[in-house]
């Protein structure tokens, strides 16, 4: 069936209109009619709302805002991530990473260089 559609679709391309393929899309353009262009009157620059919005103290205040906004947001953040944390992860400062968590990571090196050593005083016995 997919093969069915599919000649198809080719079919019906290549059969379409001549008509349509007869355009030169890269010929030469038609001649364009000018058109006559009014000039623009001039404005008058006299605008209250450009003078009381546009001064260097309203950026300022502006940046100041988002300022004291992204700070407040921040500290927001992490006075809620210290109260969600579980408390076998808080740091009380009594214990040394030894300790802690990554006990396990710890042993593991000194196995590890407890081996090395072993293999290195073999090979030197060996010698």
């Amino acid at each position: 069936m997919f093969r069915r559609t599919l000649a198809l679709a080719l079919l019906l391309a290549l059969l379409a209109p001549a008509a349509a393929a007869a355009q030169d899309a890269f010929g030469p353009l038609p001649p364009s009619t000018p058109a006559a262009t009014p000039t623009p009157a001039p404005s008058d620059d006299s605008n209250s709302l450009t003078s009381d919005l546009g001064g260097r103290e309203t950026l300022y205040i502006i940046g100041g805002a988002l300022l004291v906004a992204f700070v407040a947001i921040g500290v927001f953040i992490s006075k809620d991530a210290r109260r969600a944390l579980p408390e076998r992860h808080r740091p009380d400062g009594r214990r040394l990473r030894e300790e802690g968590p990554h006990k396990h990571k710890q042993q593991a090196k000194a196995r590890a260089r407890a081996r090395g050593k072993a293999q290195k005083a073999s090979r030197r016995r060996n010698r």
